[in-house]
């Protein structure tokens, strides 16, 4: 068995471990587990539990991500109600109650005006309908795009109001001011950012967790891996040595050509020098590289 060189990000490497120590030292020190895996057992009731123990952390891994992608995306749908264009956000948390006049004759609109046409604004919406209160128009909010303002007419005009403001492409917004409303939604808003950086907490450490009890059962699939292809190579019984190996940059092919000078007049009668069917390169001796 080979390790190849360390790979990713040094400082993530450096907070993932195995068993309290860092992947490679778990790699060069490695030794079988008896407790979770005695040697009595026969190889594919181990390879099973192995399989089934990596199985149960990746489904807990999909419900875990799962889970976080739902929050998110909740949280999307209420942070675009709450962003965007004034032509189309919820206004709950712009217009305040001092905003508005709402008597039994008098009612206050909100208008997304574009930002070019404010001007024409100004100069109109007192003759877009009768009994609109002059001078009554309001500038609450704007954005890139639109400019919102708000207006004070009678309630009888309202729909005379709204049509002749949407020819002049004045778009009236429905809105109606629930304070109620608005809190809860702020509070619902700021409950899924807490779970989900919760969440976010929680699934970090869970895979910090994992990672170390799936780098374990990988590293003991190699061992079996090493043992089998040692026994089908070498036959019965078991005379091998296994070890680790990392070579330094560039040295890779000297340090193979050595190995090969060494172990290339082993028992090596079932060995040929042709790559094996999966493509792989083969080698007068068990070999395979490992990635970290």
């Amino acid at each position: 068995m080979e390790s190849g060189s360390a790979e990713g990000d040094n400082e993530v490497n450096a907070e993932l471990v195995v068993d309290g120590i860092s992947a490679e030292r778990f790699l060069t020190a490695f030794t079988w587990d008896e407790a979770k895996h005695p040697a009595r057992r026969p190889l594919r009731e181990t390879m099973e539990r192995l399989q089934e123990s990596v199985a149960k952390i990746e489904d807990d891994f999909r419900v875990k991500t799962g889970d976080l992608a739902s929050a998110k995306t909740q949280l999307g749908a209420l942070s675009r109600k709450a962003a965007g264009s004034l032509a189309t956000r919820d206004l709950g948390e712009i217009v305040q109650d001092s905003d508005l006049v709402n008597t039994e004759n008098l009612t206050t609109l909100c208008v997304a005006v574009p930002k070019y046409n404010q001007k024409e604004w100004l100069d109109t919406y007192e003759t877009l309908a009768q009994f609109v209160v002059p001078r009554s128009s309001k500038l609450i909010n704007e954005d890139c795009e639109y400019a919102l303002y708000t207006v004070t007419l009678f309630r009888r005009v309202v729909d005379a109001f709204n049509t002749a403001a949407r020819e002049n492409s004045f778009q009236v917004r429905e809105f109606s001011l629930d304070a109620e409303a608005v809190q809860a939604k702020i509070a619902e808003r700021n409950d899924l950012e807490r779970d989900i950086k919760e969440r976010r907490t929680s699934m970090y450490q869970w895979c910090q967790t994992s990672y170390g009890e799936v780098f374990g059962a990988w590293v003991h699939v190699c061992a079996i891996r090493l043992f089998v292809e040692s026994i089908l190579r070498y036959g019965l019984p078991p005379s091998f040595q296994a070890c680790v190996m990392k070579p330094q940059k560039r040295s890779e092919k000297k340090l193979r050509g050595i190995l090969a000078n060494t172990f290339g007049q082993g028992a090596s009668s079932h060995w040929s020098n042709s790559d094996d069917d999966k493509g792989e390169e083969a080698f007068p001796y068990v070999s395979f590289s490992i990635e970290i």
